[in-house]
Formats: structure tokens, C-alpha cells, sequence
């Protein structure tokens, strides 16, 4: 197996991190949420659905309980398991979205990416490779949304490039600093005499176009949420593409380096 491309080391999505993740409660869906997604996506009953980067399986979940046939996927075993155990229905895999799906998997009728689940490659190129993935593995005219914090969202929310921010928030302490050198977030949660960091690399807006048309797709949107309303800048980053061509290989400029020419922080994914 090739080496993980992934900017945390796998492990780092553990016990300690679904405790934390129990104790913010920040990303719980709803099956409000995913009647939104497949209104949005325009899917019809039974569309197979491929959870990107699904974590503990909160959308895939929601997505099955109203008729939807989903797939989760992620690079964490224990986070699989979890997603498992509190949200059986969904086919879930172990698996690095920086490389080709396993045989067999797919294709889908669209692909969600939700929660800020993107941006964990070591380099911009690995986070194409994750695109790139994601394309592969959708039908012709097969349909991508991805929900996530921009760099806009970071700097409205939490202030210029360099900004430390220490909260709390249900006994969870985070400590949040964001590269300005590239655009990596580094977010430390502390509670109980333990504690873990994630790093998630940001983006503006318009790079996430341009890769996102590198990576083959076409007919790209962007809006506020899930209702497809303008986009402020304290709103998270919505953004809709459709299966294109896909491009001859070659990544935009500087996507060969760890760092984003973009600038900004934000913490609550």
C-alpha cells in the first residue's frame, strides 16, 4: 500500500477525537440537512451517493434514512467503526481518497463532501488527487457538493492571517493558529489531561474553482448553504459541480507545494 498522503497521521481521528467531537456536538446532521442535499443535487429515490471523507457517518446515515443508497468512506478505521455502530444502514470503507476507489466501488450518482472534510493532503497536489477521485468516481453528469469553511468564513469569523484564538467550549479547551506562510490551520483540543491537533489546509473560494476544474469538473456554483442562497462571509462555502471532461495532468501554480496562496483562519470546521 503507498504511503498515506495526509497531512495527520491517521490515528489522530481516535477515541480522544470522537469524545471531543461528543462533547462539541458541532456536526450533528439532520435529516433536514440531507433532504436539502438531494434537493439540491436534484437526486432521485435510490440514488447511490458517495460520502466523502464521512466520518462518523452522521450524513451518510441521514442520507439512507430517507431511501438514498450510500457509501461512506474514510481513512480512519476507528471513525468507520464508530460510523458503524451509531449510524448503521450506509456501506462504509477504509479507505484514502488520494488514491483510486478499490474495484467495484461506484459508480455514483453524486458525491458530498460536507464538515470541511477536505484539505487534509500533505501538498495541494495530494488534495487534487482527492478531486480527482472524487470524478473518477461519479457517473457522466454525476453531481459533487462540498460544504466547507473558506478562507473568507476564517477571516470574518476569526480574524487576519497569524491570529492565535484559545476558546472554550463544554469543557474542550481549542487552541487555533493558522499559517499565513500556508494557509494550514492547526487546532489543538484539550480536555481531561489529554489532547490532539488536526491541521486542515484552507482555501479561497476561487482556488477550490480552479482545482475543482483542474480535477474535471465543469458547471461549478457556489452559494451560502444548502438553499442555495449568496454567499456572506461569515456563511460556510457551498459549492456544486457536475462530472466534466476530465483534464490532462498538471496542477495549477504552486500546487506542487505544502503552502496555499491564500490567507485566513477559522476552527469550527
Amino acid at each position: 500500500m503507498s504511503e498515506i498522503q495526509n497531512l495527520n497521521p491517521v490515528d489522530v481521528f481516535g477515541p480522544i477525537f470522537i469524545e471531543m467531537n461528543e462533547r462539541l456536538g458541532r456536526y450533528d446532521a439532520t435529516t433536514e440537512e440531507a433532504e436539502a442535499i438531494v434537493a439540491l443535487l436534484e437526486l432521485a429515490p435510490g440514488a447511490r451517493v458517495l460520502d466523502a471523507g464521512c466520518g462518523f457517518g452522521r450524513t451518510a446515515g441521514a442520507l439512507a434514512r430517507i431511501g438514498v443508497d450510500a457509501t461512506g468512506i474514510d481513512i480512519s478505521p476507528v471513525v468507520i467503526a464508530e460510523a458503524e455502530r451509531t449510524n448503521p444502514g450506509p456501506r462504509y470503507l477504509v479507505h484514502d481518497l488520494t488514491q483510486p476507489l478499490p474495484d467495484g466501488v461506484g459508480p455514483f450518482d453524486a458525491v458530498v463532501n460536507v464538515y470541511s472534510s477536505f484539505g487534509y493532503g500533505k501538498t495541494i497536489q495530494d488534495d487534487l488527487a482527492v478531486l480527482k477521485t472524487w470524478r473518477a468516481a461519479l457517473k457522466p453528469g454525476g453531481r459533487l457538493v462540498m460544504e466547507l469553511s473558506d478562507l473568507e468564513r476564517s477571516i470574518a469569523r476569526i480574524g487576519p492571517p497569524g491570529t492565535v484564538v484559545d476558546r472554550d467550549d463544554n469543557g474542550v479547551h481549542e487552541h487555533l493558529y493558522i499559517d499565513p506562510q500556508t494557509s494550514i490551520l492547526h487546532v489543538t483540543y484539550s480536555f481531561g489531561g489529554r489532547s490532539t491537533e488536526v491541521l486542515t489546509r484552507y482555501y479561497e473560494a476561487d482556488d477550490l474553482v480552479a482545482l475543482l476544474r483542474q480535477a474535471g469538473f465543469a458547471e461549478i456554483e457556489r452559494y451560502g448553504g444548502f438553499d442555495k442562497r449568496p454567499k456572506a462571509p461569515e456563511d460556510r462555502l457551498v459549492l456544486t459541480a457536475v462530472a466534466g471532461d476530465l483534464r490532462p495532468e498538471g496542477l495549477i501554480p504552486g500546487a506542487n507545494s505544502p503552502a496555499a496562496p491564500s490567507r485566513g483562519a477559522e476552527g469550527d470546521r
